[in-house]
């Protein structure tokens, strides 16, 4: 897939903002937060007619999305551990081809039947459920979905998700950023064929 000298530009933009933080204290009983990481450029313009938790399956289409179907799961807690009830959880990510959606691409690019964006809400234990597409890489980037976390209408976290064993991952500018804190955002899959599943628990600070 060619890549625009604007979205190459873009991508170098992501990892010049990445800029170091300096870890709050944590009490002996308290979980270290998600790390934060930029939105970037590819946050929906407009938003699919299909706002849901399967990004596989459109509503009416007769094909599913290309790729290997991916279960993501996970929690959202507090630093203490407690769960966050009623809390919005939205990803997004590139389709099978390298093509983000919903970004003032030309009509037509990438996979039709692939949704792109998805936003659940946790449950009574802050529990989420995503059916996607196991990431793939694209120029510059390895394989990632974006996620974000809200309650009460605020945004409390913007982050990605990684693939424990990736090739990309040690090439990846954001990903080596992180350090030892990666293993926050990495995910390690199960399954094999046409199915895979992967847990990540998600905390807020």
């Amino acid at each position: 897939m060619t890549h625009s000298p604007g979205r190459r530009r873009a991508l170098v933009f992501i990892g010049a903002a990445l800029a170091p933080v300096a870890p709050t204290p944590l009490l002996a009983d308290e979980r270290m937060p998600t790390p934060r990481m930029t939105e970037g450029p590819f946050y929906p313009r407009t938003f699919p007619q299909d706002i849901d938790g399967d990004l596989t399956q459109l509503k009416g289409a007769a094909r599913g999305a290309e790729g290997t179907p991916l279960e993501v799961t996970g929690r959202v807690l507090d630093r203490s551990g407690r769960p966050r009830a009623g809390t919005r959880v939205e990803i997004w990510q590139c389709d099978a081809f390298g093509q983000y959606h919903h970004v003032g691409e030309p009509a037509g690019s990438g996979d039709p039947n692939f949704q792109g964006f998805g936003a659940v809400t946790t449950d009574a234990e802050g529990r989420y459920a995503f059916r996607t597409i196991k990431p793939v890489p694209y120029p510059g980037r390895t394989p990632h979905i974006h996620f974000t976390v809200e309650e009460g209408g605020r945004r409390r976290l913007t982050s990605q998700m990684f693939v424990e064993g990736e090739p990309g991952n040690e090439r990846d500018g954001i990903y080596r950023h992180l350090g030892a804190d990666a293993k926050r955002v990495t995910m390690k899959l199960a399954g094999a064929g046409k199915g895979l599943a992967g847990s990540l628990d998600i905390v807020v600070a």
